[in-house]
Order: C-alpha cells, then sequence, then structure tokens
C-alpha cells in the first residue's frame, strides 16, 4: 500500500478538512479527495462522510487512527529521532538513568570495546580504560574519591579502619578493563597482597556481597546512596589512595558533530552534579 494515502487520510482526519489537508501537502483538493477516494477502495471502507459543508470520521475511520496515531509516531522516530547509545559502568549509570540516552554495560573485553568504539557501533564509552589510538578521542571527565565499604554490624570494623585492620580483612576485589587488574591495585600507590574472598562482575554486585558477609571492599563515595541502602557504611582509606579517573572516549569522527558535542555536554553535566 502507498504510504502516501495514509499519511493523507491521518491528516484530514487531524484537521477534518480535505481543504487544510491539500494545503498542508501543498496539493489540490482534487488531489487529496482521489488518495482518499483510492484509500477506501483499497481497504473496502467508507473513512468520510459529508455533513453539510463539512465531512466526519466514520467508526471505521475512528479505529484505524487508534492504530495509526502511534505507529505513525514509532516510524518518525525510527527516521528522524537522534537515538545515542553509550556504554557506562554501573558507577555511573543511575546518575544518566533519566537521560534520553541508551546506556549498556561495557562489554568485559577491553578491546571489544574499543572495537566497537572504531565501528561506530557506541557513541560514547565512559569507564576507567584509556587509549592511545588517533582515531579515538579520550577525555578525563571524572576522578571519583574511593572508599572503604563495611557492612554496617560489622563485628570488628566500628567508624574507622586502621591499615592493618584492613589488610587483616578478607576482601572482594572489582577487576577493571585492564589485563590482570583491579580498582585497589589501580589506585594504590604501594598495594600489598590481599587475601581475596570474591571477584564481582560490578560495583554494585560488589557491594552486595559486602552487605552480606564480612568481607570489605574498595569502592568510589559517588556509591554512597546505593551502600547505604544495602546496608553498607563507607569509611575512610587508612592508606594513600588515588582516585579513580573516568574517561569518556569516542570516535574522533564525532568531534565536531553537533548532536555529539550536545550529548557529551550533557552527559558531562549530569556526572559532574554527584561529582
Amino acid at each position: 500500500m502507498d504510504l502516501n494515502l495514509l499519511n493523507t487520510f491521518m491528516k484530514v482526519y487531524e484537521l477534518q478538512s480535505y481543504t487544510k489537508a491539500a494545503e498542508h501537502f501543498n496539493i489540490s483538493q482534487a488531489a487529496v479527495s482521489m488518495r482518499i477516494k483510492q484509500l477506501e477502495a483499497d481497504i473496502a471502507n467508507t473513512l468520510f462522510i459529508r455533513k453539510g459543508r463539512s465531512i466526519e470520521p466514520t467508526a471505521h475511520a475512528n479505529y484505524m487512527m487508534t492504530k495509526l496515531a502511534p505507529a505513525s509516531d514509532l516510524v518518525y522516530e525510527a527516521l528522524f529521532k537522534v537515538g545515542h547509545k553509550i556504554y557506562a559502568p554501573d558507577l555511573l549509570v543511575y546518575d544518566l538513568a533519566n537521560l534520553d540516552i541508551d546506556v549498556f554495560t561495557p562489554p568485559l573485553n577491553q578491546e571489544q570495546i574499543f572495537t566497537d568504539i572504531r565501528n561506530r557501533k557506541v557513541d560514547l564509552v565512559l569507564d576507567f580504560v584509556t587509549i592511545n589510538d588517533p582515531s579515538v578521542v579520550s577525555e578525563k571527565v571524572s576522578e571519583e574519591e574511593v572508599m572503604v565499604a563495611v557492612r554496617q554490624d560489622h563485628p570488628r570494623i566500628v567508624d574507622s579502619i586502621t591499615e592493618q585492620e584492613f589488610y587483616n580483612e578478607r576482601h572482594v576485589s572489582i577487576n577493571v578493563r585492564r589485563e590482570k587488574s583491579n580498582l585497589f591495585m589501580l589506585l594504590s600507590d604501594a598495594p600489598k597482597p590481599r587475601d581475596i574472598a570474591h571477584e564481582a562482575t560490578s560495583l554494585v554486585s560488589q557491594l552486595a556481597y559486602v552487605a552480606h558477609t564480612d568481607a570489605i571492599s574498595i569502592t568510589p563515595k559517588r556509591l554512597a546512596a546505593i551502600a547505604t541502602k544495602l546496608g553498607v557504611k563507607l569509611l575512610a582509606c587508612p592508606m594513600k589512595m588515588n582516585k579513580a579517573p573516568i574517561s569518556m572516549l569516542y570516535h574522533r569522527s564525532f568531534l565536531h558533530n553537533d548532536e555529539h558535542i550536545k550529548l557529551r555536554q550533557k552527559v558531562k553535566n549530569k556526572i559532574s552534579l554527584r561529582n
């Protein structure tokens, strides 16, 4: 079926006038009338009836609009709306949840992330990763302070923790997307061996494990609200820890793209509100 017939029908239905629909499409009233007659012939149903000098939709026309209106919105969105796909860790995904952006967990394989950037399969990546690649732009957008996560009713740790106590406890580790590295090793100037009780797949699952065991972990301060809801308290680190750098990575072809510039600024503004 010719989609022009459906477009004409919906505009006539909206305006309740062949004349106004003709003006909208910049065609003659006769052409509009011909399209409606063709559509009526195709579906074997009358769509509009004359009522004085105006027209009125039939029951079948009313039914058609209940189905066509939402379908038309979907078609318009698919053709004209600029959609964006972002990779972001759970550290940031909750901050980005209310933006009109599709946010996905980054692939576990670091090289896959870079491949997706190079192939334009993702518009933006937010993560602890960096890359030295002429086709990829890397901007540091945040530095996250880290703290020690401990369950609120821990039997040995109350309101503070010493370095000795830190290393005496079992730990939950969270890997970052760098080969054979985890968050603690990445940020500590002089990391010592720890007793690893569990390797978590995400920062939130790491906190969930802490909430149900005596194990402790290193976690970004940004997750304090979620930690509290899980029954976890965050304490100051007893040793010097560097801040966790979050980088924004994207393909260089997007550098001067107006829509992408708006996307980057929107993401930066949202992250900075909690930074």
